[in-house]
């Protein structure tokens, strides 16, 4: 691979420990090169129009996703169609992933990330097989 002085440092990082991203060019992103930490609480910030949601929705998002939908059954995949990979030359580290469209008007507010995603019911399946009941 051809690195630039710039963008070099990255290939000595773990990908277990970081989300690498070299060379991203979706939208208004210019050759971007990145490492973010995994396992941290990461905030991408900036002016208006640098590039912020490019980088985190459609780069990371759309890569987890890629891989999230790669990751079901061939039946499954069938429905959601081919999605094609984020314009970088190299990204490692993204996990599966799913978003979450903010909204300001929710029909309950009492909803909740586990709620609007729906993952909220496979939890209390979990919990209800597999928990143990403690009673102090």
């Amino acid at each position: 691979m051809n690195n630039t002085p710039s963008d070099s440092y990255l290939d000595d990082l773990d990908p277990k420990e970081f989300i690498i991203i070299k060379r991203a060019r979706v939208n208004n992103l210019k050759d971007v090169s990145v490492a973010i930490p995994r396992n941290k609480l990461v905030v991408i910030t900036g002016l208006s129009g640098s590039g912020k949601s490019s980088l985190a929705f459609d780069t990371l998002f759309a890569e987890g996703q890629r891989m999230y939908v790669e990751s079901l059954s061939s039946y499954a995949r069938q429905f959601l169609g081919r999605m094609e990979k984020p314009e970088v030359d190299y990204i490692r580290g993204v996990s599966p992933a799913i978003a979450i469209e903010q909204r300001v008007n929710t029909r309950n507010p009492r909803s909740t990330v586990g709620t609007t995603t729906e993952i909220y019911d496979y939890l209390k399946l979990l919990f209800a097989r597999i928990g143990t009941t403690y009673s102090p």
